[in-house]
């Protein structure tokens, strides 16, 4: 039995609001046991395919969108876990965190900037784009 992380508040909400359709068996054995990320709803691809994109499109769709009181988490800054304020950064901006977190005023997108650099991410979804 794999053992399951303890979430930060901003990661509990951002699960409910982005991977409510993925079984919790799915999400226990990719995204909460110990060593995995929120992230791995994408990188396991537990979404449905087409619903997000990942790399370039993904800082295309971020920079394009209004960041009028997004959201941040950055899970591993010096100081700890921590939701810093960002006056509408790029994704060219955010590739100088080690990674980081970020969810629309309205919950309608998010987008993620792994600390794996471009073997995986950064990951962009809009939940209107579900299918």
């Amino acid at each position: 039995m794999r053992k399951n992380r303890t979430l930060s508040p901003f990661e509990k909400r951002w699960m409910k609001k982005f991977a409510a359709g993925i079984s919790k068996k799915d999400i226990e054995q990719y995204v909460t046991s110990t060593g995995n990320y929120i992230w791995h709803v994408f990188s396991w691809e537990l979404l449905p395919a087409g619903s997000f994109v990942i790399g370039a499109e993904a800082r295309k769709a971020f920079d394009a969108q209004d960041k009028t009181n997004a959201r941040y988490y950055e899970p591993w800054p010096v100081d700890g876990p921590h939701e810093p304020t960002y006056q509408s950064p790029t994704a060219v901006e955010l590739d100088g965190l080690t990674e980081c977190y970020v969810v629309a005023a309205d919950e309608s997108w998010t987008y993620i900037k792994t600390h794996e650099n471009n073997l995986c991410g950064p990951y962009f979804y809009h939940v209107q784009t579900r299918k």
